[in-house]
């Protein structure tokens, strides 16, 4: 037996089906940005290793010079460096309160003409925005001045290499101009943002107002090998959360001004 429709009951049919698809399509959004930043897995603790295999070996890493890994997942990228000034002269990174929110610094890297003072380090304060803060770790290796970002821009999540490390003396075009004159600086191609590598990568230029995510080192003193442990900081552009994917394995492997290479250690 056949049922008529009548055309008032057709059109409130219409009308739910419509809110129906409407609430899908914003459904991964929302979940999205209401997933607590706690909800995470255990992070690998994995070993920095070369292309051979060899460990990578805190004394012996170049400073100012772009190291690349991925961690904790196979497709976030990120950067090992070993700060010194255009001198010679190590730069020791102590741990640090980095707002999670701020107004961009508009200043030059810190860092550039010798050690972190303590008017630096609490200038951190002053461009926070009362959105809370994360205790970045300190600096690692022998004059703990070896820290590692992860290289996807908190802004709207440009990656490496239009995210990539300026070593100084390598001069970025930036606004305000003398934040990237001298270089020393994580910049953003796609829209302008800079970080700071030595205060935590605070913002230095807009438009992002959050920090990169750190990623959290270990040294073994007895061996000289490094050790990627944890992720701390916001949570990397894109994901849900920083275990949300692929993880790596014990060994993660370093290339040295270019991504490293799919091998197997």
């Amino acid at each position: 037996m056949a049922i008529k429709l009548r055309r008032r009951d057709f059109l409130k049919l219409v009308g739910a089906a419509g809110v129906a698809v409407s609430i899908i399509g914003v459904v991964p959004p929302i979940v999205r940005y209401t997933v607590p930043p706690i909800l995470r897995g255990e992070m690998p603790r994995s070993k920095l290793v070369w292309e051979d295999c060899s460990p990578v070996k805190a004394s012996e890493l170049e400073a100012n010079t772009h190291y690349l890994f991925y961690y904790p997942l196979v497709d976030t990228i990120n950067t090992l460096l070993k700060l010194e000034t255009p001198s010679g002269k190590p730069i020791r990174i102590p741990e640090m309160r980095i707002p999670s929110q701020m107004n961009p610094a508009m200043e030059p890297p810190a860092w550039l003409d010798g050690d972190l003072s303590e008017n630096e380090i609490k200038r951190l304060e002053e461009i926070s925005t009362g959105g809370g803060f994360f205790i970045y770790p300190p600096g690692v290796g022998p004059d703990g001045n070896i820290v590692a970002y992860n290289l996807i821009c908190q802004h709207l999540g440009c990656p490496y290499p239009a995210l990539r490390y300026y070593p100084p003396g390598t001069p970025i075009t930036t606004n305000p101009p003398e934040v990237g004159a001298n270089g020393g600086v994580l910049h953003c191609m796609c829209h302008g943002s800079a970080y700071d590598p030595a205060r935590g990568s605070i913002v230095l230029t807009p438009p992002t107002v959050k920090p990169l995510p750190a990623i959290k080192l270990e040294w073994d003193q007895n061996t000289d090998e490094l050790y990627a442990v944890d992720v701390v900081g916001p949570t990397i552009l894109g994901k849900v959360c920083n275990t949300c994917g692929k993880l790596v394995g014990s060994t993660v492997v370093v290339g040295v001004n270019k991504e490293p290479k799919k091998v197997q250690c």
